[in-house]
């Protein structure tokens, strides 16, 4: 029992979960527009964000702490040569799109981490862009990698489906901003810290009535009721997120609302 439960920290820890997230939100792009599935790509739409993740993550203590998570770090660094190996393989059959896009991710990323040329903040630690660089390179990840990895342009119904997707993610970031409240430093100037917590949930809510509307006015998914369910669902998490919650409640409830919501399309499809 004991290393079952260790596995599924590490499972969280190193963030697969967020990988097969990311995962579950490309393939339902996939299957809104009616894309061809190519196995071959999907490693890179897991390994793309289960690598950001792991650099956001540690890169602080590869730079500083390196001594005391030799052991910790040991399996994430031989899959991640493993996975940038078979990235760099998969890579090159990428149209040059594509390789913009990953490029403008991977820049997000290194300035979510990284000062800027003489700042000492990161863009991290502008206030209020917090939340909104994790929306838009979830949204870059999910919505217009696939659409041009496929040959598809950016059209008025593609930039509608990217704003639903924007605004769940927005919304899928609350209750970790809830949670971390305390811990950030009040300069982050989040949603939660700003405005508190009963306020955050009222504009979350907000949120999701335009996600729901945005469904009705474009009929973006082939399932309106799915997308209201899926709204309704996360509404109640964020209702239910508090300053002080269970350990895996954000990042394995929360996070895991997009494998759901995948599990669920192709049930009802």
């Amino acid at each position: 029992m004991f290393r079952i439960s260790k596995l599924f920290h590490n499972y969280i820890k190193f963030n697969f979960h967020v990988g097969l997230a990311v995962l579950a939100l490309v393939q339902i792009t996939i299957l809104d527009f009616d894309l061809p599935f190519h196995f071959s790509h999907q490693f890179i739409f897991f390994l793309a964000p289960f690598l950001a993740y792991n650099f956001i993550k540690f890169h602080r203590f590869l730079w500083k702490e390196i001594d005391s998570i030799i052991k910790l770090l040991l399996f994430l660094i031989g899959f991640s040569a493993f996975g940038i190996f078979l990235f760099e393989g998969l890579g090159f059959y990428l149209p040059v799109s594509s390789w913009i896009i990953l490029f403008f991710t991977l820049l997000l990323v290194l300035l979510y981490c990284l000062p800027l040329p003489g700042f000492r903040l990161n863009f991290r630690g502008f206030k209020g862009l917090k939340i909104h660089f994790v929306a838009l390179s979830w949204v870059l990840t999910t919505v217009f990698l696939p659409l041009s990895i496929y040959g598809l342009g950016i059209a008025e119904f593609s930039l509608a489906y990217a704003f639903q997707r924007y605004i769940f993610v927005i919304v899928a970031t609350l209750p970790f901003e809830i949670r971390d409240m305390k811990l950030d430093d009040p300069n982050l100037s989040t949603w939660p810290q700003i405005l508190g917590i009963k306020t955050t949930r009222w504009l979350g809510g907000l949120l999701l009535f335009l996600f729901v509307s945005l469904e009705l006015h474009h009929s973006i998914s082939s399932n309106f009721f799915l997308v209201l369910g899926i709204a309704i669902l996360l509404m109640g998490f964020v209702l239910k997120s508090e300053a002080e919650q269970s350990k895996y409640f954000s990042s394995f409830w929360v996070e895991g609302i997009p494998i759901l919501w995948l599990f669920l399309k192709y049930m009802t499809n």
